[in-house]
């Protein structure tokens, strides 16, 4: 049994650490909390508090949000003592920080995954073993209170997953309008296999949307997140039990079985540096 300790904010962590107590494989052994907790309740009492240091000596998993400054040191602690971890926040590492931690993960054996909550969806699973290329991807994400940031962090990471490759060519536009109270952008993305993928996210007043679809030869798939509608060709898509995949059970997986790893510090690395020349495509955009 892998022994789980969890460090950060509890509101952030409640969620992830809930399910992974139904998971027997592992067991949580305490928590090094990050802030102020203005409500206890039965999960805050039901897992002991444990200095950080001895936190991390004693657990085989780390599970990390992004509550706390000097990320990278942090990391870079855990994993030199070849400890994992599951990140359920971006953490907030410069490029130069992640292609260290890169290079000490492969040297320790540590497993890194970070959250990617849109990549193991049923649909977009469902999309990774279904799809063809070259394909077309149109995302739509819009919603009013998600930091833009995380939205695109997400979106990239998935796509990361999905398609296995950058991007060789990337463009970016944005708009707002304080009088709609909207904030858009538009990015796209171009492979070497000639496959697109189109993003447009932010906020456009009380509009939520999350769509995806995918065009390819014979195949035109729409995934409406919001309405729990997913059709191809038409048809309702019918998930099997292997579309169904859960990313901590994925995780452990990798560490006990040596599996393919997914959303890996390596795939991290990437989208910083995608997120990097999307900011750069914006900042020369808007000063035109």
């Amino acid at each position: 049994m892998l022994n789980i300790g969890l460090i950060g904010n509890t509101e952030n962590l409640k969620h992830f650490a809930k399910e992974i107590q139904k998971n027997k494989q592992v067991n949580i052994i305490g928590k090094a909390s990050v802030g102020t907790v203005h409500q206890l309740n039965s999960f805050h009492y039901s897992i002991p508090e444990i200095n950080r240091i001895e936190l991390i000596e004693r657990a085989d998993i780390l599970l990390i949000d992004n509550s706390f400054v000097m990320a990278n040191k942090l990391y870079g602690d855990i994993i030199r003592k070849s400890k994992h971890i599951f990140a359920v926040k971006y953490p907030d590492f410069t490029i130069d920080e992640c292609t260290q931690l890169v290079k000490l993960a492969n040297e320790s054996g540590s497993v890194v995954q970070i959250s990617n909550p849109y990549f193991y969806t049923p649909a977009v699973q469902w999309l990774g073993k279904n799809g063809f290329s070259p394909v077309f991807l149109d995302i739509a994400n819009f919603t009013e209170n998600e930091e833009k940031s995380e939205k695109l962090f997400q979106i990239l990471l998935m796509l990361i997953d999905l398609t296995g490759i950058s991007p060789k060519k990337v463009g970016a536009v944005t708009f707002k309008s304080a009088p709609n109270e909207s904030d858009f952008t538009n990015i796209r993305l171009e492979y070497d296999d000639a496959s697109i993928v189109n993003i447009s996210y932010g906020k456009i007043g009380s509009v939520e949307e999350f769509k995806i679809r995918a065009y390819t030869r014979d195949q035109f798939t729409t995934f409406n997140f919001l309405r729990n509608t997913f059709v191809c060709n038409n048809q309702p898509i019918k998930f099997s039990d292997t579309d169904k995949v859960d990313e901590f059970e994925s995780f452990i997986k990798s560490i006990l079985s040596n599996s393919k790893k997914k959303s890996t510090l390596e795939d991290y690395l990437i989208v910083l540096s995608l997120a990097q020349k999307i900011n750069k495509k914006i900042t020369q955009f808007n000063t035109q």
